[in-house]
């Protein structure tokens, strides 16, 4: 991933999509990017009909033209993209048409039927979006993304020291050097619970071996970035990435995702899409491929 020239950001006037475009901000008026800010218009919520009402569509556009407007005064370059349709599948469509290099989009992170409902579309963008995705909670709060502080603090990689992570790598020390901050690389092990009764000495072989390999991946990122450790830990995979972003003091986590569905993405999606639930600070996702 290369520093960000053209960014999307997706808003639907929310506190959390407020945050969104506050960070969007940040990052245009850091590396001088143009700025589209995009609403979907959804049809689900209005009675007998799929089709949202005139007036409706008239006040989104008024809304989107007044956010324009604001970020015009403010010296950026900035256009509005008001589309209808269902807001996940609307988003990754007008990232495919218009190429932006790095999507934003607010995301509540809650739990149960409201996070379902208010959560689910920042999900189903970083599933699918063609591009990078970065997810901001609405208390997020990383001031050199609001154009404040003069560089970043520790960005937080996730490994598994396979070529599909090597993407979230790169982009992650890209980041850092661009915001003149520091890099720790993540691998988290998880041990099946049939295999508890492992002796001390093989469990402690593997984590070594792990830690080699890690090592060796730190090494090479320190050929940019000086500034660059490697983390290594045991547990849940999602619980531990948080962890060590929490104790780090990180601004944020940038991780690959494969993007799959079914059992794959069950079993290979689910550890980003519980990062960027929970996650204290904004994340960062790629496509592996």
């Amino acid at each position: 991933m290369k520093a960000p020239t053209r960014i999307l950001v997706a808003t639907d006037f929310s506190a959390a999509s407020e945050r969104a475009l506050k960070t969007a901000i940040g990052l245009a008026t850091r590396f001088g990017a143009s700025i589209t800010v995009t609403h979907v218009v959804e049809g689900a919520p209005y009675p007998y009909s799929a089709t949202p009402p005139p007036w409706v569509v008239e006040s989104a556009k008024a809304h989107l033209d007044a956010a324009v407007a604001t970020l015009e005064a403010d010296g950026l370059n900035a256009w509005g993209v008001l589309r209808q349709g269902l807001a996940w599948r609307e988003i990754c469509s007008a990232a495919a048409e218009l190429s932006p290099d790095l999507v934003v989009v607010g995301t509540q992170g809650r739990h149960g039927l409201p996070r379902f409902v208010l959560g689910s579309v920042a999900e189903l963008v970083v599933r699918q979006s063609p591009v990078p995705v970065l997810t901001v909670h609405p208390a997020d709060d990383v001031p050199v993304l609001g154009g404040v502080a003069d560089r970043i603090g520790p960005i937080v990689a996730p490994t598994d020291l396979s070529e599909a992570s090597q993407r979230g790598i790169d982009a992650a020390a890209t980041l850092a050097l661009a915001l003149r901050g520091s890099l720790t690389l993540v691998y988290v092990y998880e041990v099946p619970s049939y295999a508890y009764y492992i002796l001390d000495d093989i469990a402690t072989e593997a984590e070594a071996t792990i830690r080699r390999s890690l090592d060796e991946a730190v090494a090479r990122v320190r050929s940019r970035l000086p500034d660059v450790e490697g983390v290594v830990r045991s547990g849940t995979p999602w619980r531990g990435i948080i962890d060590v972003a929490n104790e780090r003091g990180a601004n944020m986590i940038v991780l690959s995702t494969h993007g799959r569905r079914g059992l794959d993405h069950a079993l290979l999606g689910s550890v980003a899409e519980k990062v960027v639930r929970l996650s204290p600070v904004p994340v960062l996702t790629l496509r592996s491929k």
